[in-house]
């Protein structure tokens, strides 16, 4: 008994300082174990650490080894638990509770065998506290009960079963933690009833972890994720700047926690709680933020985009050119055009040299997985190379395409029509370099904005026509425009206006009577509709037609001289 006693004080000091790996300190259990039945006359060769357990717990133990033996197997427990092996320590707990075989019982409306066996187990010294051990054994049965509930729920969460995934975390709430560890339990919650479409209670859950623990970050971010799930712009803002703000704060005062050796902060470090609560980085955040206020200030009535974020994880930023874009965006937004065309450039020159001259993409999304050979063999690793660097190459495109639309409209913008046409030529120089060999290329997300730019360069291009007088070419522009997106109502309208302006006016009646009438109305529902990049979004307004009024009075005039007849 006495040296159990040594055994167990040091394994606790070793598990709370973390001074020997989790494989190491199994290893001295086992030990520890094999002295049991060495002392006990029995043979443990060959048995690993559940059979050796199996064999100490089955075989007629002195009593005064009982009480120690029940407190090395918490330490067990622990350690299985840490190493995120639950099936392994509920077998363990099983065997403790010998020929008991409960009953799941309810875990606030779920039933959960592990708990049971837990709640069940009755270790000889429970109600004792020993002097000679540095942590009691109901210290230690309370926080394997807070852990097991809580990895069960995480597990769950993870699974999707969502009901279950709130019972066990709700279990967890009420048992031994720390103040972080109950913020993360109320943050998860919330999660999961937003999941669940219930926002109300999604938001008292995440007020209550922040009264638990205000330094807790996941809590305010996942805030911001259900304001903007609502479409409550103003409170997601607010929220975010918060957040940021609080980030910028590194020195917070410590929370007091239970002053236990062995908390359950030590149990419940399993690798998938890294990705669950990722760290807010301020600079993630501030960029977030900026990107809110932009779509704020579009104000386009298109409804917040849908964010590319996880359940609890890291944001999802975009890579650093689309960044760029999206400040040239909001500077042009502001009609600070040289600035705009400044950031441009920077895009534009560091996409130079990373182009080729023609880009072929002829492999689809699938085409690695679909090309003879094992998985993981040089052929299939070679296509899906070649796949990555064309994608790769294509987004260059992509954004240097953007660069040169964005600042062929800001050259508009200062009344420079020639700049701007020349931009805009640059624009779709690049997007005839990219070549689809087969029609599944569609699928590719990149693929999906090459068209949009294309439209928006030839309808911006075809303006800056008609400011020059150059009708004719303006009108080839719109038309080439309505053959990449014909639903387009302003390239329709441009189109209508210039076919007008050209005394092709019955033309322009036909084309007019296609568009339904209620040209304004039929614009505004459609762009309400199309997904565009929020670097794109200012550029839609650039080219939206200003005379539907005027147009559609002219018109009409014609229509209704034309039916009265000579």
């Amino acid at each position: 008994p006495l040296e159990l006693a040594i055994l167990y004080n040091s394994l606790v000091f070793d598990i709370c300082l973390s001074s020997n790996s989790g494989k190491k300190l199994l290893g001295v259990i086992d030990h520890g174990l094999s002295r049991v039945l060495e002392v006990c006359a029995v043979s443990g060769q060959g048995l690993g650490s559940e059979g050796r357990w199996q064999r100490v717990l089955q075989e007629d133990t002195l009593e005064e080894l009982q009480a120690p033996l029940h407190r090395l197997a918490a330490l067990q427990g622990v350690l299985w638990l840490a190493a995120n092996r639950l099936a392994t320590a509920e077998g363990l707990f099983q065997l403790l509770n010998s020929a008991k075989v409960p009953e799941a019982s309810p875990c606030h409306g779920h039933q959960n065998k592990f708990l049971s066996l837990l709640q069940m187990w009755q270790p000889p010294d429970l109600a004792e506290s020993d002097p000679l051990l540095v942590q009691s054994v109901p210290e230690l049965k309370g926080i394997l009960w807070t852990s097991a509930a809580f990895l069960q729920g995480v597990q769950e969460l993870e699974a999707g079963d969502l009901p279950a995934a709130v019972a066990l975390l709700q279990t967890a709430a009420s048992g031994l933690c720390s103040r972080r560890r109950l913020a993360q339990i109320f943050t998860l919650m919330g999660c999961c009833n937003l999941k669940m479409d219930k926002p109300q209670m999604a938001i008292q859950y995440l007020k209550r972890a922040l009264q638990v623990d205000f330094t807790f970050l996941p809590a305010l971010y996942q805030a911001s994720l259900l304001y903007h799930q609502l479409g409550l712009l103003e409170a997601e803002l607010e929220v975010l700047a918060l957040l940021y703000q609080v980030c910028l704060r590194k020195n917070w005062l410590q929370l007091a926690s239970p002053c236990f050796l062995i908390q359950m902060e030590l149990l419940t470090c399993a690798s998938q709680l890294s990705s669950i609560f990722v760290k807010n980085c301020p600079s993630d955040v501030k960029y977030l933020l900026a990107q809110r206020n932009l779509q704020h200030l579009l104000i386009l009535g298109w409804g917040p985009p849908p964010l590319q974020v996880s359940l609890c994880g890291e944001l999802a930023l975009p890579r650093i050119p689309e960044v760029f874009l999206e400040a040239a965006s909001a500077l042009e937004e502001l009609a600070r055009h040289r600035d705009a065309i400044a950031v441009c450039e920077e895009v534009a020159t560091r996409m130079n040299g990373l182009i080729p001259e023609r880009l072929p993409i002829e492999l689809d999304l699938g085409a690695a997985e679909d090309l003879p050979g094992p998985a993981g063999s040089s052929l299939t690793n070679s296509a899906g190379n070649l796949l990555k660097r064309k994608r790769e190459s294509l987004l260059c495109v992509l954004w240097r395409a953007a660069a040169y639309l964005i600042q062929g409209l800001a050259w508009a913008g200062l009344g420079e029509a020639k700049e701007a046409i020349s931009h805009l030529s640059r624009c779709l120089n690049d997007l005839l370099r990219v070549h689809f060999v087969t029609a599944e290329q569609m699928g590719l997300s990149e693929a999906k904005v090459l068209p949009q730019i294309r439209q928006l360069a030839l309808t911006g291009r075809g303006i800056q026509f008609l400011h020059l007088g150059r009708n004719k070419e303006a009108l080839a522009d719109f038309q080439h425009s309505l053959l990449v997106c014909p639903d387009r109502p302003s390239a329709n309208l441009y189109l209508t206006h210039t076919l007008w302006k050209l005394d092709r006016r019955q033309e322009a009646a036909a084309h007019w009577q296609k568009l339904h009438v209620d040209a304004a109305g039929l614009e505004e529902e459609a762009e309400r509709c199309v997904s565009f990049p929020i670097y794109l979004q200012p550029c839609m307004r650039q080219t939206k037609f200003p005379h539907t009024e005027s147009l559609a009075k002219n018109v009409g005039s014609f229509l209704a001289a034309s039916s009265q007849g000579p």
